[in-house]
């Protein structure tokens, strides 16, 4: 099976091209330029594996939290290429990629993404399984929900500054606190075996799924102030 993974998400775009006999990669983190970047860089990968648009069986994308941006731009391309090769795309939660394969960690597993507005995508993983909601929280009731959980591994882009700001603290909470060493390289090749084993296990998404935003783009929210205001 020819599988193309999408990954726009954050400020790496990650591009993976799977087919029967390799694998390739492309990975570019210029800040959210994902538009210019996306469809040159499928074109790449396509030629050097040397297989036609054509060819491909399936497509998977990073479905969010994250960039309101990037994760439109990525299902965008990524539904419309479905829909032109008339083949199934299945989208995986980004939070979940980030965890994948680190179910040997004695403790609990933190993925955690930049959401501004000082605070941070994240959820809770265990042995590989997730034991919370997606979340979108402050750092400091984040560490509130944690004060109990002796081991924590932080990964994901933001897991170095959320180390730092809860390591200024007095108490002894930090000593819980371990930073994977991959928190900040590409998780193409994750995201593809997810989304392989969600085609599997689900099959495709439906026509009317979409990125998972968890909170309201600013737009979204300014709509409904403005709604809210109308009725007054």
């Amino acid at each position: 099976m020819n599988v193309l993974v999408l990954d726009s998400s954050t400020s790496l775009l990650g591009i993976g091209l799977k087919t029967e006999t390799s694998y390739h990669e492309s990975n570019t983190d210029i800040g959210l330029h994902h538009t210019e970047n996306l469809t040159t860089g499928i074109e790449h990968l396509l030629r050097n594996a040397d297989i036609p648009a054509s060819g491909l069986d399936l497509i998977v994308v990073s479905q969010g939290p994250g960039s309101f941006t990037g994760l439109r731009i990525g299902m965008a391309a990524g539904k419309g290429l479905a829909f032109a090769l008339d083949i199934p795309l299945v989208s995986v939660p980004t939070l979940d990629v980030w965890s994948f394969g680190k179910e040997y960690f004695p403790g609990l597993v933190l993925p955690v993404l930049d959401a501004r507005k000082q605070r941070v995508y994240t959820a809770f993983f265990e042995n590989g399984k997730l034991t919370s909601e997606y979340l979108d929280i402050s750092p400091d009731a984040l560490r509130n929900a944690c004060l109990n959980i002796d081991n924590i591994l932080l990964t994901g882009p933001y897991a170095p500054q959320l180390q730092e700001l809860w390591s200024s603290t007095e108490d002894t909470f930090s000593d819980s606190i371990h930073l994977d060493p991959q928190y900040g390289s590409p998780h193409t090749w994750e995201l593809l075996q997810l989304g392989i084993r969600a085609y599997e296990r689900r099959g495709a998404d439906g026509e009317s799924d979409g990125p998972l935003y968890i909170r309201p783009s600013e737009a979204e929210a300014a709509l409904r102030e403005k709604k809210a205001n109308d009725r007054l």
